[in-house]
């Protein structure tokens, strides 16, 4: 008979301990007294990194008009010194064709313009003005520059040539080989 009675009364002190741990909970939530300060186990330090004098930082010029992408080292490179990813966001905007990113432990500037690249706005070609053979610079034969007449008649080359020329295929990558094109047109003069 002494068994049941111990299970019964294991039974009423564990549901009382229940109760009493409840009402306590309660009464904790209800005051507001009860605030628990949780102090930070480890100091928290600023985890964003800033640029240093090792730090290699690429220049992605995307030239819109070209669909070309020119890839460099960051020219003003000493001018990030010491900041942080943040603040040179803060100094070259997306507004204005930047995106900035770390990318493999390095600083990606990539910009956005609206133009055509240095590569393409010194191209040279021949083109026909007035019957003479005459050089423009330019990224494409729509938009070139007239940079001079030259004393070469186009109706005296051969045929070919002044095909060629009507159809943009004498298109130069500096100016020695237009040069040197111009040479071998000189005895038609």
């Amino acid at each position: 008979m002494k068994k049941p009675r111990l299970g019964v009364l294991l039974i009423l002190i564990l549901l009382a301990s229940f109760a009493l741990g409840y009402s306590l909970s309660y009464l904790a939530q209800s005051q507001g007294n009860w605030t628990i300060s949780r102090k930070p186990a480890v100091n928290i330090v600023s985890l964003e990194r800033s640029i240093q004098k090792d730090t290699a930082i690429v220049w992605e010029r995307e030239y819109i008009r070209s669909g070309k992408m020119l890839v460099s080292d960051f020219t003003y490179k000493e001018a990030l010194f010491g900041k942080t990813l943040a603040e040179i966001r803060q100094q070259y905007t997306a507004a204005n064709g930047f995106r900035i990113i770390w990318q493999n432990q390095a600083l990606i500037v990539h910009q956005r313009i609206d133009d055509w690249s240095p590569e393409d706005k010194a191209k040279l070609r021949l083109k026909v003005y007035q019957d003479r053979v005459a050089v423009y610079q330019g990224p494409d034969r729509e938009n070139d520059t007239l940079l001079r007449v030259t004393g070469i008649k186009c109706s005296r080359l051969p045929v070919q040539v002044q095909q060629e020329i009507q159809t943009g295929q004498y298109e130069f990558a500096n100016k020695q080989a237009l040069n040197d094109a111009l040479e071998n047109m000189d005895e038609y003069q």
